[in-house]
């Protein structure tokens, strides 16, 4: 008896690995998200830091100082997250990719799980008519 191959083995195995690189790049991307709001939350920090710091014993120029400091930190604040939504609708596109390349491979194991089926019944089939065939010559002889 012949081992089964499937007939699409290629094409399966190559979805396979649009699959494992689709979710490559989703672990990438949502390494990339956790960074980018660990950042954010640093910089928020920071600002609620300085917004609490007591300087009415400064002089006017540590508080000009001061003041820009925490206008140009508000800037990168808000920089920060637009890229944190950035990263994460790059994430939510790659998770959809990996959904896509998930589905194409289900519908590949599917039809690999259906040739086969049909494979063990061929085999079956030809094994019952070759019974068949034995025990009708067995048959035949018995009468001779």
């Amino acid at each position: 008896m012949q081992k089964y191959v499937f007939s699409m083995e290629k094409v399966l195995d190559w979805r396979s690995d649009l699959e494992g690189t689709a979710q490559q790049v989703v672990k990438e991307k949502q390494e990339i998200v956790r960074l980018e709001e660990e950042k954010l939350k640093r910089m928020t920090s920071e600002s609620r830091k300085l917004k609490s710091e007591k300087l009415f014993y400064s002089s006017i120029d540590n508080l000009k100082r001061h003041n820009l400091y925490k206008e140009v930190l508000n800037d990168k604040i808000t920089q920060q997250r637009l890229n944190v939504e950035k990263a994460n609708q790059d994430l939510v596109l790659a998770m959809d990719s990996l959904k896509e390349a998930h589905k194409d491979k289900k519908v590949m194991e599917k039809l690999e799980e259906k040739e086969h089926t049909r494979y063990v019944d061929l085999l079956k089939k030809k094994e019952q008519d070759q019974l068949d065939e034995i025990s009708t010559l067995s048959y035949g002889r018995s009468f001779t």
